[in-house]
């Protein structure tokens, strides 16, 4: 409080069209950070070697959401209901974003093989318009290089936001 003055919590409801706002202006944060994300992995990883300060909107590892998760259930700040509000928050939060992470285009998501079935379906309406017989299946095993390399960056980036979960918490 200051001055005697202490703000009072209220629970305050809204309908479906805020919740649809909000669902829209996170799922356009998520796509902001997907966009940026080797760059802010970087940056972690300068925070986890002591070189900076690490940023308390940069992304974390399952370590660091079990962390936050794990403060929000044990504060005493808040009442039953708030927590669980504030976890189910979170937990939506992180299934959106693992949600659009997959859609990206490399192989090894989904998106990759969503790419994949959109560049076969192309090739076969451009055959079928030019009257030429259909090509056939893609060969996607041709690009199986391209998917250890994302698989093996996925993995370092993972290592990386980890240790700094643990080294430097957010």
């Amino acid at each position: 409080g200051f001055l005697g003055i202490t703000p009072e919590p209220a629970l305050v409801r809204h309908g479906p069209l805020y919740t649809l706002r909000e669902m829209g202006t996170m799922t356009a944060r998520s796509a902001e950070v997907i966009a940026t994300f080797p760059v802010r992995v970087w940056e972690v990883g300068k925070a986890a070697l002591g070189l900076q300060e690490r940023d308390p909107e940069s992304p974390m590892s399952v370590v660091g959401a079990s962390r936050v998760a794990g403060e929000i259930s044990s504060s005493d700040d808040l009442a039953v209901a708030d927590k669980a509000a504030t976890l189910f928050r979170l937990l939506g939060a992180l299934n959106l974003f693992l949600g659009l992470f997959n859609f990206v285009p490399l192989l090894p998501l989904d998106g990759g093989h969503i790419a994949g079935a959109l560049y076969e379906a192309l090739r076969r309406g451009v055959a079928r318009v030019r009257g030429r017989p259909d090509p056939g299946h893609v060969d996607v095993a041709r690009l199986l290089p391209v998917a250890y390399v994302v698989a093996i960056a996925f993995l370092l980036m993972s290592v990386v936001l980890i240790y700094a979960d643990f080294v430097a918490p957010v």
